[in-house]
């Protein structure tokens, strides 16, 4: 993958930080009390949270569109994990617990490890 470097790579690390910033609206909508069930799923941050999560899978597209390879689109894609802990931990003050290091370790060994066979 270093040797065939794609700046459209780059499209997929945005698309997975839209996805997480999407996951981040659509958890917040779901603690929230809603007077009705309809106003469960029909409110703006559940629809702000799937617009973006549309946003994100046409950055895909389009980055597979322009010739990203499957690897490299794959290994960005996995990225995500890190976002989500992250703006899990600044947005819901979520705790950084030794599980969730130890499963965000594993991906980024699975990169690692993905990208030197």
């Amino acid at each position: 993958m270093l040797n065939k470097w794609n700046p459209w790579v780059l499209l997929f690390a945005l698309s997975s930080l839209i996805a997480a910033f999407s996951q981040m609206l659509l958890k917040k909508s779901a603690s929230e009390p809603h007077s009705s069930v309809i106003r469960e799923y029909m409110n703006i941050k559940v629809i702000a949270g799937y617009g973006l999560m549309v946003v994100g899978m046409l950055l895909c597209v389009l980055g597979y569109a322009r010739n990203v390879s499957m690897q490299s689109g794959s290994v960005m894609e996995s990225i995500g994990n890190l976002w989500v802990m992250l703006l899990s931990f600044l947005f819901f003050r979520e705790p950084v617990t030794k599980r969730k290091l130890a499963g965000n370790a594993l991906i980024i060994a699975g990169i690692i490890v993905f990208n030197l066979f």
